[in-house]
C-alpha cells in the first residue's frame, strides 16, 4: 500500500512545526484517490488549548506525535494505517479539497510503503 503525505504549504524544515507544536497542513492520498486532512499535534500543545473549564478537547482527524517533524509524521502512517484510520475518517469533500488543489504548485510531497508488517519500507 501506497500513500501520499502532502505538506500542502510546502516544506523546507521543522523549525516552524516545533515551535508551535502542530501542524494542520497535511494531507494524506491514498490508493484510491481520497485525500484526508491531518492535523498533528503535541501534548503541549493541547495542554496550552485545553483550558480547565473545557470538559473535552476534541479535533478532526488528529494525530498525537512528541514533536511534529516530517520524520515523525512520516513514521506515522503505518501505524495509522494498522488503526485502520480510512474506515472512521471521512475523506475530504471535492468542494473542500479545491481549497488546497489550487495550491498544487507548493504542495511538497512525500512517499511512505506500508507493507503487510505495517512497517515502513
Amino acid at each position: 500500500m501506497e500513500y501520499k503525505v502532502i505538506f500542502s504549504t510546502g516544506y523546507s524544515d521543522d523549525s516552524w512545526s516545533l515551535e508551535k507544536d502542530y501542524r494542520n497542513d497535511i494531507l494524506l492520498l491514498d490508493e484510491k484517490g481520497n485525500y484526508y486532512a491531518i492535523q498533528f499535534i503535541t501534548v503541549e500543545r493541547i495542554k496550552v488549548e485545553f483550558e480547565v473549564s473545557d470538559i473535552c478537547y476534541l479535533e478532526e482527524n488528529m494525530v498525537i506525535l512528541h514533536e511534529i517533524t516530517k520524520e515523525n509524521i512520516l513514521k506515522s502512517i503505518p501505524k495509522l494505517h494498522k488503526w485502520l484510520f480510512f474506515e472512521c475518517w471521512v475523506p475530504l469533500p471535492k468542494d473542500r479539497l479545491s481549497k488546497y488543489l489550487h495550491l498544487k504548485e507548493m504542495w511538497a510531497i512525500f512517499t511512505v510503503e506500508v507493507n503487510d508488517d505495517n512497517s515502513l519500507s
